[in-house]
């Protein structure tokens, strides 16, 4: 009889207090208390990560109408407090809610339930969407750390300025599915010379970028059910581009010395006719250069079964060590069957060496497989812009031996800078030193990079959790970050880096506690 008395006085309590919180908007707003036994009742039994099942019952609580519009949610801190999570989980959920429309924050008072939404769950996100919905928020006092791009055109190369008259000159439309003849000989003499790749102008195509060469090879090559292997952790792109493709991602383990030779021959052993997704010249985002017995290992597995090498070369000529061998690219491998010559499919842009703006990639393919490139690259935009193209000839003509050690000299500057900045300011974390490219990966030491990445952003960094770029699910406590920023800017990012991991370490420690 006590245990009834008692669990109808609980009843009538918790009704008189729902009552309560819809007839008098503005109070309840205070109550933590009511948000943690009501709103959020049962959250932690929802599927999916913390930060998701918070933000699912907060939308349920609006779409039920136990929070209506203007209702303002608990402040972040004593809500983590209450629900025994980091502050970091709360604010994740939060900005899953601001994006999917659902709240609102409001300048110094915190954040409030939007007007009447017509969903239920939040949509599901992931790490690489919310790093791009963070990118596209206009925030010119954000560093940009996730993105492993020259920041800026100061160090280009002075070239003449465009005309209309240079436009006309290239007659007709303009129209070049392959790109213009000029500027692929160009490339063809800057792969040549500079990179060691004999490459003739017939056999390039020019792309919207190396992301477009990539997922139009993946078009072309890439059936439902063929599998894709690639060194984990890989480039954050390759995903994207096999999208809508059915190939299968398959992860082998990659390393300082790049993709895990003998681990691609034994998956491939299992795999029919695979395609091997190889960035030989600096891996992304560790910034390995494949060893030469990991090259030729690499040849030996594509002829032993029947695969499909697909060389991404977008780093390629960026060694940050000056003793160092010349990388010579596996498409450029003499070959050592009659149809090893059409097993490297090479891509590659001039965004890491110019400018990502740019916007000019490209693709050296085997005859056999040209002209049905050239009929997705035209079904995917018809043809490069021919003003990006003509910019992008001036610059290669313009680049020299002493411009070229001068760009090497200042990302190597750069990057033993931000190396040694966060040995100083963030000594927990793991560093790997890149030898090639404009990443540097770095590993907590906590699987929780996603909510520590959306935690730095509030103090105005972006960077690029591990879950970017991870196949298997072993890299979330990784960061990638880019060393081509300005040492200023850098020692700036590390500052507001060190900041957000203290509130990280923090939030951790009490939500264990």
């Amino acid at each position: 009889m006590d245990l009834y008395l008692a669990n109808l006085h609980l009843t009538v309590s918790l009704t008189v207090e729902l009552h309560t919180k819809q007839g008098q908007c503005g109070q309840v707003d205070q109550d933590l208390g009511w948000w943690v036994r009501i709103a959020l009742d049962g959250w932690a039994e929802r599927p999916g990560p913390r930060y998701r099942r918070v933000a699912a019952a907060v939308a349920d609580a609006v779409e039920h109408g136990l929070a209506g519009a203007g209702d303002r949610l608990p402040a972040e801190r004593p809500l983590a407090d209450a629900l025994a999570v980091s502050r970091g989980t709360v604010v994740r959920s939060f900005d899953e809610l601001v994006a999917a429309g659902v709240v609102e924050r409001r300048q110094g008072a915190g954040s409030f339930v939007r007007g009447r939404v017509s969903w239920t769950h939040t949509p599901a996100e992931n790490s690489a969407a919310a790093l791009l919905r963070r990118r596209m928020v206009d925030d010119r006092e954000t560093i940009d750390l996730s993105l492993s791009v020259p920041a800026g055109v100061d160090h280009l190369p002075a070239v003449p300025d465009l005309t209309i008259a240079d436009l006309a000159a290239v007659g007709n439309h303009g129209l070049h599915p392959a790109g213009l003849p000029e500027l692929r000989a160009a490339l063809a003499d800057h792969l040549t010379r500079r990179l060691g790749l004999p490459t003739t102008e017939d056999q390039l195509i020019i792309t919207s970028g190396a992301q477009h060469a990539l997922t139009l090879v993946a078009g072309a090559v890439v059936s439902p059910g063929r599998a894709v292997l690639t060194g984990c952790p890989t480039y954050p792109g390759l995903a994207g581009a096999l999208a809508g493709r059915g190939g299968r991602l398959v992860a082998v383990p990659a390393d300082e010395l790049g993709i895990d030779a003998n681990a691609a021959h034994r998956a491939a052993a299992h795999l029919p006719a695979p395609v091997i997704y190889v960035d030989s010249s600096a891996h992304t985002p560790l910034g390995a250069v494949l060893s030469a017995a990991r090259r030729n290992a690499l040849l030996h597995t594509a002829r032993r079964f029947d695969a499909l090498i697909v060389e991404d070369l977008t780093q390629a000529g960026l060694c940050l060590d000056p003793t160092a061998d010349p990388v010579v690219p596996l498409a450029a491998a003499k070959p050592g069957t009659a149809r090893d010559s059409d097993g490297v499919i090479a891509i590659g842009s001039l965004s890491k060496m110019f400018w990502a703006g740019l916007r000019i990639g490209w693709l050296r393919a085997p005859a056999a497989l040209r002209g049905h490139l050239l009929r997705l690259r035209s079904a995917s935009d018809l043809a490069p812009s021919v003003p990006a193209q003509l910019l992008a000839l001036r610059l290669l003509g313009a680049v020299d031996e002493a411009w070229l050690t001068d760009l090497l000299c200042a990302l190597r500057a750069r990057r033993d800078l931000l190396l040694d900045l966060l040995a100083r300011h963030l000594p927990a974390w793991r560093t790997t030193r890149p030898s090639a490219g404009l990443s540097l990966w770095a590993t907590l030491p906590v699987a929780d990079s996603e909510t520590y990445a959306h935690l730095a952003a509030r103090y105005g960094v972006l960077v690029a959790p591990g879950a970017t770029s991870c196949v298997d699910g072993r890299h979330h406590a990784g960061i990638r970050l880019s060393i081509a920023e300005a040492p200023h800017t850098l020692a700036s990012a590390v500052d507001r880096l060190a900041a957000a991991w203290e509130e990280h370490a923090r939030d951790l420690a009490a939500a264990r506690a």
